[in-house]
């Protein structure tokens, strides 16, 4: 089956090159197009100038390196590590040492000027992308919370930024039946208006087996599109509305067992996502004046399954089901004021959202499941006591609903100014912000239970933990940045604030409901039971409260020559009231977020970008290297002292590397050809705070032969090609390891079209 559909890609590829030529556009040309663009980006000078470590994805890298998702992007990051593990719903970010693997993000996520307000919608179909950029380092001085390692911006193309019509799309198909096809159409009506359209389907059979039912567990499909609409109202305003939709569903949490490497649990387990996000957009432009205007409605609604213990043993399962109701609102307003040596620049800005979600996660507890954590931690208890009894339950299964309503409210001011005295540059930025947050709760269990010394006869207990929790937040970010500039060099040095959301974490409540029955029972018989770790009783460890860092970074853009640039900085970043993962002792079914650790990182980057074009010769080289040094100055959870252990699931080293050289053939068989090669490392990754579970450093080896016609590119590509095994996630559960394996060796191929 599988070689059939490459032998068709082939045929169609032979077929459509030998088609008339009517256009001496060349495809890989095509893909450049201009920066002008509606968009409410933040920064007040070019991309390459800025006072910050940046990085630029073009479109012919994306290409190169088959980026499909933003997962895909941050391989070629320094110091970024986006682990593509659990599913799509997981998105778990590291940059420079920051980063958590639940709740809130530490990189803020722009498409085309419109804000993803959670990071389950991170992890999308990618299309039709003009460029992506990533700020490393506090953005919160002009773009707010969750945003303390960066901002990446994602660039699509725009209908009025063209001068024709725009036809293109490609289908490929790749390992483990992977197929993907795609199509978009954008057209300039006249000066005024232009309009485009695009689709997009991936599915594919997986690449993990559960050995417990011989099947693929991670196989799934994707589908998603837009429609977008340009116009022009008159030489000042241009509105752009665009429609975006994603749907997604999945097999999901392929994790081994560390002790064997075998995928074995018998839950079912899947992930089902639907987003769509309108948003509208405005520009308004008079003399050195400039307003941006955005707003976005954005619906997420979503379906997880998961085997909790993910072996086969019969313990718990959990089903999580949200719909989130998201909206923002941005109004940025510009102006340039020129003077004889000096130039100034000021920006204001207010930005809100509202965001609420509505959330059913109830943990089934199987029979199993109910001697091992109910009955056993109970009898531990009651046996010191009457060492003769116990208590027993008769109930099959319990389950534990549990219904949330989470409410977040925000609102900001900002200002930056840009000061330009000669060749040098100040820059100075101070944002107010504001979060509101609440939490509605009802966690229920229900059980029949005797104690047998005085019981004869089941009785009856009902739990019940419901009520609101609210809080507000209030954040003062402040920039500075000072850089000098020249022909060939800009050199910088900045101090700034960032931050990340406090909020409420729901994944305790399945323990706390947990510890209350057996707490419930005890008292219904007249008895005191005194928990382990009185903790995970209390309603107070749901809440945490934001994340605070301090970013210290000195660097330089480097422009020697024509094509060439070349990036190097160092950072120091303090955190504070760091938002880390506590689990209770023993076997236990929660985890919770708290405020209970603070860190200190430094590292330095590197990067090198070169295009360069020689008569017939075309060629890339794109290299960066980063290195980050992440310790905990002090976190102790209860169970153990961490202080200068370095922080989990944060890369030491990443390195990426790009060589592609092509060569324009000018013939009608053939009018170019292209061969790339690639090369990703990563490591060492410590697993937990003890530091006693870690991932080598590890390299992945890919590359891409092309062969281009004038309206046809056919690409046969190959990732991890050495068959490189290695682990990209670990935790704990039920006092057992776990490890999910990255992807073996991947070989494809890829047709694209474009008129």
């Amino acid at each position: 089956m599988r070689v059939k559909v490459f032998l068709c890609l082939l045929v169609v590829s032979a077929y459509i090159a030998g088609a008339p030529v009517t256009t001496e556009q060349n495809w890989s040309d095509s893909v450049s197009l201009p920066d002008i663009e509606v968009s409410v980006s933040r920064q007040q000078s070019a991309i390459s100038r800025q006072p910050s470590a940046v990085s630029v994805i073009d479109s012919r890298l994306i290409e190169e390196t088959q980026v499909l998702t933003p997962k895909d992007v941050s391989a070629l990051i320094p110091n970024v590590y986006m682990p593509d593990y659990g599913s799509a719903m997981t998105s778990s970010i590291y940059i420079r040492g920051l980063g958590s693997r639940i709740n809130e993000p530490v990189l803020g996520m722009v498409v085309d000027g419109v804000p993803l307000m959670d990071k389950n919608m991170y992890d999308h179909t990618m299309q039709d992308v003009k460029r992506i950029e990533l700020l490393c380092g506090p953005q919160g001085s002009l773009y707010g919370r969750n945003s303390p390692a960066g901002i990446m911006e994602i660039r699509t193309i725009q209908p009025l930024d063209l001068t024709t019509m725009l036809i293109q799309g490609e289908v490929g198909y790749a390992s483990a039946n992977q197929v993907i096809a795609q199509a978009s159409v954008y057209r300039p009506e006249n000066n005024s208006f232009g309009w485009g359209i695009s689709a997009k389907y991936r599915r594919t059979d997986g690449f993990y087996t559960n050995a417990y039912n011989g099947q693929k567990i991670d196989g799934g499909q994707q589908a998603g599109g837009r429609i977008i609409l340009d116009g022009k109202i008159n030489e000042s305003w241009r509105l752009t509305g665009n429609i975006y939709a994603d749907w997604l569903k999945q097999g999901a949490f392929p994790y081994a067992s560390a002790q064997n490497g075998i995928i074995a649990y018998n839950a079912p387990a899947g992930y089902e996502r639907l987003v769509v996000l309108p948003s509208i957009r405005a520009l308004y432009e008079y003399n050195d004046y400039r307003l941006s205007l955005a707003g976005s409605y954005q619906m997420l609604r979503d379906d997880m399954h998961m085997d909790q213990d993910y072996t086969t043993n019969d313990i718990f399962t959990l089903n999580q089901k949200q719909i989130q109701h998201n909206g923002t609102l941005d109004a940025l307003l510009t102006n340039k004021l020129k003077f004889d040596n000096l130039q100034y620049e000021w920006q204001v800005g207010i930005s809100s959202f509202i965001k609420m979600n509505s959330m059913s996660a109830p943990v089934t507890f199987m029979r199993q499941g109910i001697e091992e954590l109910i009955l056993s931690n109970a009898n531990k208890g009651i046996q010191t006591v009457f060492p003769d009894d116990s208590i027993d339950i008769s109930n099959p299964i319990m389950p534990i609903p549990s219904d949330f309503g989470f409410c977040n409210l925000g609102a900001a001011a900002y200002h930056q100014s840009h000061l330009q005295i000669g060749q040098w540059h100040i820059r100075a930025g101070l944002r107010f912000d504001y979060e509101y947050t609440r939490m509605d709760y009802l966690s229920t269990a229900d059980l029949d239970y005797r104690f047998t010394m005085i019981m004869t006869d089941y009785e009856h207990v009902h739990t019940e933990i419901k009520g609101r929790r609210k809080a507000g937040y209030f954040q003062v970010l402040p920039l500075l940045a000072v850089s000098y500039e020249n022909e060939w060099v800009t050199a910088y040095g900045y101090a700034a604030k960032g931050y990340k959301a406090g909020g409420y974490n729901p994944q305790i409540f399945s323990t706390i409901t947990q510890n209350q029955v057996m707490t419930d029972m005890a008292a219904d018989m007249g008895l005191h039971l005194d928990m382990a770790d009185p903790r995970f009783m209390d309603i107070n460890i749901t809440q945490y409260k934001p994340e605070k860092d301090w970013t210290f970074e000195i660097g330089a853009h480097f422009m020697p020559a024509e094509g060439l640039k070349i990036d190097i900085d160092a950072f120091h970043i303090q955190c504070f009231d760091q938002q880390v993962t506590v689990f209770p002792n023993g076997k236990t079914t929660g985890r919770m977020m708290a405020n209970a650790a603070r860190s200190r990182i430094w590292g330095v980057e590197t990067a090198l970008h070169y295009r360069w074009n020689k008569g017939k010769w075309h060629g890339i080289a794109d290299a960066s290297y980063g290195f980050t040094d992440a310790r905990f100055i002090d976190f102790n959870d209860g169970i153990g002292d961490y202080k200068g252990k370095f922080i989990p699931y944060a890369p030491q080293h990443t390195l990426h590397a790009l060589v592609l050289a092509k060569y324009k053939v000018g013939k009608k068989w053939l009018q170019a050809v292209s061969l790339s090669a690639r090369v990703n490392m990563i490591g060492k990754i410590y697993w937990n705070e003890q530091n006693d579970c870690q991932q080598n450093l590890y390299a992945l080896l890919g590359a891409t032969v092309a062969l281009e016609w004038k309206y046809i590119q056919l690409q046969l590509w190959g990732k991890n090609l050495t068959g490189t095994e290695y682990n990209v996630f670990y935790f704990r559960s039920m006092g057992n390891d776990f490890l999910q394996k990255g992807k073996p060796r991947e070989l494809g191929a890829t047709i694209k079209f474009n008129i």
